[in-house]
């Protein structure tokens, strides 16, 4: 939604304050649920995925506040090339956090999970 709204009409303040609240709110809380649902359906790797995976939303929180700073100092740069930095800040930590999860836990990654069975 974001990245849409600073294609069609620039990032302004209004819209970095909202995306802050989501990222300072909603963000923990949808971490905090999945972490659980994890944990339930991996039962047998609670105890090793449990202290990694709040290690990683740590790194996630980092990351949104960064990219917040640099939409914030970066507010003059061109509306695509704004946007283009804020997918990227999506899917550089989230790539690197899969990877390191596929490494970590091979096995959780060799069992079928269904996305909806999840949530």
């Amino acid at each position: 939604m974001l990245a849409f709204l600073t294609f069609k009409e620039g990032l302004t303040w209004d819209w970095i304050l909202i995306y802050s609240g989501w990222l300072i709110f909603f963000h923990p809380v949808l971490l905090t649920y999945l972490s659980n649902q994890l944990c339930d359906h991996f039962s047998h790797l609670y105890s090793q995925i449990r202290p990694k995976f709040w290690r990683f939303a740590l790194q996630i929180l980092l990351w949104d506040s960064l990219m917040i700073l640099s939409l914030i100092c970066l507010s003059g740069i061109p509306l695509f090339l704004q946007g283009t930095l804020l997918i990227l800040g999506h899917l550089i930590p989230a790539y690197h956090i899969s990877q390191s999860l596929k490494r970590d836990f091979p096995k959780a990654y060799q069992e079928q999970i269904s996305f909806w069975s999840i949530l």
